[in-house]
């Protein structure tokens, strides 16, 4: 019955015309988080066609006897796929309730957009190219993984060497063919590109390095007593408050967040996959987002600047009350 309610009342808006919203500043916190999240949905909704326009192209190279990708543009779609995906869980589980779980599909977003600023960091062709060949080896990187954790955990038994044989040999023949082509194509393969956190902290400095990846990972990802303080903890109050269908505050900022680097995300990836309509989609989405996300992100750090200044003020009238 809510949800039918709320269907009319969307109907009935739409008939009346368009309502004369606030300005953010005006906003009550869940005006603000419906603008913020409305905001991010219609830049998911409408990159729908283009993502199914882009798998129209085929990408996988016939020399490659392997289901894998070898080019850049073949990575660059299914990188963006992946955090497409993982941008509407953000999106779409904050704006159900307040859930430090939306932070791990974030994460993924931010280790998306710092290995793609690696792989296209270069403009030449051939680099771009070399790159390419590098990620496709970390498929055989990963089928090494794998054996040797089997061959060091498992219980020795025939389905065991079956098994690992089957990886060994998947593994070498996925080299010998990255090898084979870049030789081909006259292509060196790049070294590897290390771990996420180095990436993160080399190409996401202004996002805040290596600190947004360490964040996500505690708040969103690991589980622990840390968690809950990161998310939900009222520091100004200091109380751990889980008013799931609240928090409007604290949701629409990681929404604005997730938004934002999706966008960035978006800027380094369009102009490869081709699509024309990102430069018009991107701007009236920035353009709509950014005094949105400025008023969230204010109302998000007033209460840690209260606690801050309130410790400082502790510790100074401690210092002051102290014996001479």
């Amino acid at each position: 019955m809510a949800d039918v309610l709320r269907w009319l009342a969307e109907q009935i808006a739409q008939l009346a015309g368009p309502s004369q919203r606030p300005q953010p500043a005006e906003m009550t916190d869940k005006q603000l988080q419906q603008d913020i999240h409305d905001v991010g949905g219609r830049l998911l909704n409408a990159l729908g066609a283009p993502i199914q326009r882009s798998f129209a192209v085929p990408d996988q190279d016939s020399r490659i006897p392997h289901p894998v990708f070898r080019s850049a543009r073949g990575h660059v779609l299914m990188f963006f796929t992946q955090a497409y995906d993982s941008f509407g869980l953000a999106l779409r589980g904050l704006n159900a309730h307040a859930t430090s779980s939306a932070l791990g599909p974030m994460r993924n977003i931010v280790e998306t957009l710092s290995l793609m600023s690696w792989l296209l960091e270069d403009a030449d062709p051939d680099q771009v190219r070399s790159r390419a060949y590098r990620l496709t080896l970390d498929t055989a990187d990963q089928m090494h993984q794998q054996w040797r954790t089997l061959d060091r955990l498992a219980a020795a038994s025939p389905e065991k060497e079956e098994m690992k044989n089957a990886l060994i040999s998947a593994e070498e023949r996925l080299r010998r063919s990255v090898a084979e082509l870049a030789s081909q194509d006259g292509i060196t393969v790049a070294d590897g590109h290390g771990s996420a956190s180095r990436l993160i902290e080399r190409y996401l400095p202004d996002q805040g390095g290596y600190i947004l990846y360490a964040l996500l990972s505690s708040a969103g990802v690991h589980p622990g007593a840390a968690r809950a303080t990161f998310f939900y903890a009222q520091p100004d109050a200091r109380t751990i408050d889980f008013d799931f269908k609240g928090m409007f505050t604290v949701r629409a900022y990681w929404i604005g967040q997730a938004t934002n680097l999706f966008l960035q995300l978006g800027n380094l990836t369009a102009p490869v996959l081709g699509w024309e309509e990102w430069p018009a989609l991107a701007d009236a989405t920035e353009r709509q987002l950014r005094p949105l996300a400025q008023e969230a992100e204010e109302r998000f750090l007033a209460p840690l600047q209260r606690a801050a200044m309130r410790h400082r003020s502790g510790n100074n009238s401690g210092e002051s009350s102290g014996p001479s």
